[in-house]
């Protein structure tokens, strides 16, 4: 039987360079803030915050030759709303982050797209898992800490 591999060898395996920085960045934010990631080890990606089902997001990373990158972490239930946390570069990045809905799955109930509203702005069809970031930089990281601390 196979080792179980974790997702930080994933990350090392994959990534390079300011990505793997920026991917173990995140995975060390997780720890600290005792959010769970759970990786089975088989695939290219794990749960963000909870489980495979009930969880903030999902962070997935593949090889050069998938799409849509080598890294991306998507966030669910992003209907937010502004709080004291909230500033403009904020809306902004979560707004420019919004991802329609590409069916990815035609038999799973959450796909379909549709209507949102992040920080009070209205989104028409949008993926179930709404927000998209792929190859983020420090700066973008930062800002998806800022709202992962908002679902949590």
């Amino acid at each position: 039987m196979a080792e179980k591999k974790t997702i930080e060898e994933q990350i090392n395996n994959v990534l390079g360079g300011d990505s793997l920085k920026i991917a173990l960045n995140f995975i060390d934010f997780l720890c600290v803030n005792k959010l769970p990631i759970d990786y089975d080890g088989k695939g290219d990606g794990c749960a963000v915050g909870g489980t495979v089902g009930n969880s903030i997001g999902y962070m997935i990373v593949n090889g050069a030759e998938k799409s849509p990158g080598p890294w991306t972490i998507w966030l669910n239930s992003c209907d937010f709303n502004e709080t004291s946390m909230t500033t403009d570069e904020l809306k902004q990045a979560a707004w420019i982050h919004a991802s329609n809905c590409g069916k990815c799955n035609k038999n799973w109930e959450k796909c379909g797209g549709g209507a949102r509203v992040i920080f009070g702005r209205e989104f028409e069809r949008l993926c179930h898992s709404p927000l998209m970031f792929t190859n983020p930089d420090s700066e973008t990281l930062e800002n998806i800490k800022k709202l992962i601390f908002m679902l949590k």
